[in-house]
């Protein structure tokens, strides 16, 4: 069920993150001022790209920013996850109501325990990056959208398999 709003000029364009939802779990939708006030626990992300040992993925630049702000999520690093959220997101999904919503999809998944590589995908003027996640009871995904000039105009935790909305 693709969320969308029409821009100036008609354009049509995925909704911003806490906009409609920052935590995506199956069809659970919480929004980004949602009640959660579990705390989490900060681990250190690890990846699995696999490439073979000894060989370094070759990442894009939308892939790396990926990478280092769920990492900064997964370490409790809220401020550093947001740094580079566009103004709309930036407003909408401070760094505690980020952590909030982390906290609840912990709940929901179970606690982080790795993940893998990223993958992307384009949707309209939009990249996509999906960051699939091992979670202790039920795999997951960690998924970005980002504008041309690399901010992000949408951060999605999800149930793994979950579409990208095409515009």
């Amino acid at each position: 069920m693709p969320h969308r709003d029409t821009a100036l000029g008609g354009e049509r364009r995925p909704v911003r993150a806490a906009a409609a939802a920052v935590l995506a779990v199956g069809v659970l939708v919480v929004p980004a001022g949602g009640s959660a006030t579990a705390a989490t626990t900060p681990a250190t992300a690890t990846a699995s790209t696999g490439a073979p040992p000894g060989v370094a993925p070759s990442l894009t630049r939308y892939d790396a920013i990926a990478v280092e702000t769920l990492d900064s999520i997964v370490n409790g690093d809220f401020t550093a996850a947001t740094a580079r959220f566009d103004p709309t997101v930036r407003k909408l999904l401070p760094p505690d109501a980020l952590a909030r919503a982390w906290a609840v999809y912990q709940d929901e998944l179970g606690r982080y325990r790795s993940h893998g590589g990223p993958e992307d995908t384009s949707s309209g003027r939009f990249t996509v990056v999906g960051i699939p996640l091992s979670m202790e009871r039920e795999a997951g995904e960690f998924r970005v959208t980002f504008h041309e000039d690399t901010s992000i105009a949408g951060l999605f935790f999800l149930r793994a398999g979950v579409p990208i909305p095409q515009t």
